[in-house]
């Protein structure tokens, strides 16, 4: 009951946590591909590619604050009340936010396995649209 009274500071934090990280990630994904299908594609004709590093590092920090956003919002709900509703509100979007954006980027890397795999870079067009000369 005491728990009730004075929830543990810790276990909040945690939760809002996976929830901003969820969040922060879903907008720098956002962002990353507008930058590569606007600015990026500028930066990387006048740098000869040099800015691919950028375009990777943006690549990859979503899904690392997505899989510390779960980590968290796991922690946070193991550690949880059930009276703690709003903390417990806050892991579980925090955890549905993380999960679909660990989803899309699994999808995203099997894409492109299956687009290496495939040969489609060279002459995808025909193969898909053979009418089409």
């Amino acid at each position: 009951m005491a728990n009730q009274i004075n929830p543990d500071p810790a276990t909040k934090k945690l939760a809002t946590t996976s929830l901003l990280l969820g969040i922060i990630g879903w907008g720098i994904y956002i962002l990353q591909w507008c930058f590569d299908l606007t600015l990026g594609l500028v930066l990387a004709t006048l740098t000869v590619g040099s800015s691919a590093i950028c375009g990777t590092i943006l690549d990859i920090l979503p899904a690392v604050l997505w899989v510390t956003g779960i980590i968290t919002g796991h922690v946070a709900l193991h550690r949880i009340d059930q009276f703690e509703a709003k903390s417990r509100r806050r892991a579980i979007w925090g955890l549905v936010l993380s999960y679909i954006g660990v989803f899309f980027t699994i999808l995203l890397i099997a894409a492109v396995i299956f687009i290496v795999a495939t040969g489609i870079e060279s002459g995808w067009l025909s193969k898909v649209f053979p009418q089409i000369h």
